[in-house]
């Protein structure tokens, strides 16, 4: 967690932040990380839909339990570890969407000017990105399958 912090205090992206956090904790370092992450930030290039955070944490998540191949007979959902992090942060959370994280559409016009004036980077975004990393942490702990 204290990787994603420094990586957010960095400027990276939400979702970079997690990425770069999940991959470094894993052995994992790439040209390609954060890069593969950067158009998902602010709910997916500024739409407002599944936080950043979490598309990070996920993608962070697949580094492990991802598949690289597909097997018919498996016999279980290769995506289920995204399907945990996602219920465990609704919980937490109330919403999976960043448009309801911050309270307000951040595709609007006037989004860049309400989210500096409430400090929104700070306040509300760098402590979901060391929650979500976190979260995904734990699932990486709890769960061998990968």
């Amino acid at each position: 967690m204290d990787i994603a912090e420094s990586c957010a205090k960095q400027n990276f992206l939400c979702v970079e932040s997690c990425l770069i956090a999940l991959a470094r904790a894993q052995g994992i370092e790439s040209p390609l990380i954060p890069r593969i992450a950067t158009g998902f930030g602010a709910g997916c290039g500024r739409r407002g839909e599944l936080c950043g955070a979490l598309s990070g944490a996920v993608m962070g998540l697949g580094l492990k339990f991802g598949r690289d191949k597909v097997d018919p007979k498996a016999g279980w959902r290769p995506y289920w570890y995204a399907t945990e992090l996602l219920e465990r942060f609704r919980a937490i959370h109330g919403s999976l969407r960043c448009n309801d994280l911050l309270g307000f559409d951040v595709s609007a016009p006037d989004s860049q000017d309400r989210y500096s004036a409430a400090h929104c980077w700070e306040t509300r975004c760098t402590p979901i990105i060391v929650a979500t990393t976190g979260l995904a942490y734990d699932i990486l702990m709890e769960d061998q399958r990968g």
